[in-house]
């Protein structure tokens, strides 16, 4: 979640390119992941705290996305209260890159967890042979949710390999410390995926990225269209899954609450239908905690007629 500090991410979260063999790119990147993980969290993030702030002054891509996307979602915050979220926001995204790297790189940030809302009601659906589909959005801490669940559950999560093929195993030995298996979002991938859940276990997988021009469905989120994966109606129809949405959510203790909510969604409703309820449902819980979503995402790029001419 959030790696674009470390690398540029790509725009569609599942569909597979042939990532590029970057070898000194991959080394620079690897050790700036290296620094970061090694280097204390109290000097990190003030330092990571004023990049945000210069990326605001200099009207940086990342900045005007931001403010882009808090201004059409928020339309009746004032100007000086779009400003403060935004700045919010991107503090909020700045300082977890080191983070993230702790999270790759570290043994173990169990620590980091405080407490955990909705894991009982999952426990009980494992217990009564029903696997447990999980999705959510860029919010708080993706890295922090996706290592609890693998310390807590047999877990696979969904991924999207990175631009440099070299990254791949750094990202995914990161995240297999515990009982996680990363499989990439292509056919055998999504074989994987389903039978892990077919075998009652607990699969993972982020919903508020667009899915690409040529898949999904428009669909509603903050009162904008927004080109959505219908995947998630695909895989719980197929699978007859629980679907729960997760955040790590940042408490004022500096730790993260685990948050696990039940999505009851008809399967039966049209992908148009399904995919707005979903995108409901993520946007009540971002609403919630709006100063630590990911507004930098440009969400609303692609358009019914088009590429929208929002972004710069």
């Amino acid at each position: 979640m959030l790696a674009f500090l470390f690398f540029k991410p790509r725009e569609n979260s599942l569909s597979q390119k042939n990532s590029q063999s970057k070898p000194l790119k991959s080394r620079l990147i690897y050790g700036l992941i290296w620094v970061f993980a090694k280097l204390p969290l109290g000097l990190t993030k003030p330092f990571m705290g004023l990049l945000a702030r210069l990326a605001i002054l200099f009207n940086s891509r990342t900045y005007l996305t931001s403010k882009t996307n808090v201004a059409i979602c928020y339309p009746e915050k004032s100007e000086q209260e779009q400003k403060t979220l935004v700045k919010q926001s991107l503090m909020h995204t700045f300082k977890i890159a080191p983070e993230i790297a702790k999270a790759w790189l570290k043994p173990c940030i169990e620590d980091w967890i405080d407490q955990i809302y909705g894991a009982e009601a999952i426990k009980r659906d494992l217990e009564n042979e029903q696997g447990v589909l999980i999705t959510g959005s860029h919010l708080g801490n993706w890295e922090v949710a996706l290592f609890y669940l693998g310390i807590s559950f047999d877990f696979t999560c969904m991924y999207r390999k990175p631009r440099y093929q070299e990254l791949d195993d750094i990202i995914c030995k990161g995240r297999c410390k515990n009982t996680t298996v990363m499989v990439p979002g292509d056919a055998k991938g999504l074989r994987d995926f389903l039978k892990a859940l077919k075998s009652c276990q607990v699969a993972a997988l982020l919903s508020d990225q667009e899915p690409g021009s040529e898949t999904g469905v428009f669909a509603p989120f903050f009162g904008q269209t927004a080109k959505t994966m219908d995947l998630i109606q695909k895989v719980q129809s197929h699978t007859k899954a629980k679907l729960y949405q997760i955040a790590a959510i940042q408490n004022p203790n500096g730790k993260y609450d685990i948050h696990l909510l039940p999505i009851a969604i008809a399967l039966e409703l049209t992908a148009e239908e399904y995919a707005a309820q979903l995108n409901s449902e993520l946007e009540k819980l971002i609403r919630q905690y709006p100063e630590q979503y990911q507004w930098s995402y440009r969400r609303f790029k692609i358009q019914p007629d088009g590429y929208n001419k929002l972004y710069i």
